[in-house]
């Protein structure tokens, strides 16, 4: 498997690290800012509805109870943060999607996955023909091996933290995934090599330092997540970058 030559700057949650996350102007600060993908969040609403937020919860945007309690109205009058609304999955994806390309986590409620998720998200992406151009992950093998039977043409990335780091490349390559997502704390240069031997990408989450950047960088990473999108970018195009 060829190799970029740079890893693929990928805004987590867009320019969180400027801008409230999973925000509309998180995004287009971003997109500014060279980003070659974002990440986003999803849940669903009681009625239906695909919204980007990170939290299952909404304790964190001044609300109470969980997502999959509320009407998409009733997340919409909580404050994502500076006044921006806790966008729909339709929405950032009219306003972004034929700009950046997306990794969408798919998300679980606090007991349960949800039902329809996979379903939801597949289709707002095919609808835009942007299937192509997006990442699908999650934690939850399950959520992954449904999306996959939908969609066998799904790009699908197996993230992996503290808690779900056994078996990645075993795991990652019976889902049909094309990328293992590991947590900084969980990447090693022999998971690295392990998944590169095999042809899966490794990204990783969520490196602010740059002297992270760098190590992962000489590691030869194919993406890291970053929540400053502008200092990743212009890392690698310092002659230390390079």
């Amino acid at each position: 498997m060829n190799r970029p030559r740079n890893p693929l700057v990928i805004a987590h949650r867009g320019a969180s690290g400027t801008l409230p996350e999973n925000t509309l102007p998180a995004y287009e600060l971003a997109v500014s800012q060279g980003a070659d993908m974002i990440e986003i969040d999803l849940h669903r609403t009681r009625d239906g509805e695909t919204v980007v937020t990170h939290d299952e919860d909404l304790a964190r945007l001044g609300g109470r109870g969980e997502v999959a309690e509320a009407d998409v109205a009733e997340i919409r009058a909580l404050d994502a943060g500076g006044g921006a609304a806790v966008p729909t999955l339709d929405e950032v994806l009219d306003a972004f999607g034929g700009r950046v390309p997306f990794n969408l986590e798919l998300k679980r409620g606090r007991r349960r996955r949800y039902d329809d998720l996979e379903t939801a998200a597949l289709a707002a992406v095919e609808r835009r023909g942007l299937l192509e151009s997006t990442l699908f992950s999650s934690f939850d093998d399950a959520t992954l091996a449904e999306l996959g039977s939908q969609s066998p043409e799904a790009r699908i990335a197996l993230l992996l933290s503290a808690r779900s780091a056994s078996r990645p490349i075993e795991r990652a390559l019976a889902l049909g995934a094309e990328a293992v997502n590991p947590s900084l704390f969980v990447v090693t240069p022999e998971l690295i090599e392990a998944a590169h031997q095999v042809g899966l990408a490794v990204h990783v989450y969520t490196v602010d330092a740059e002297d992270d950047m760098l190590r992962l960088i000489d590691l030869g990473v194919d993406g890291l997540f970053t929540n400053f999108p502008a200092r990743m970018r212009a890392l690698l195009e310092s002659p230390r970058g390079d």
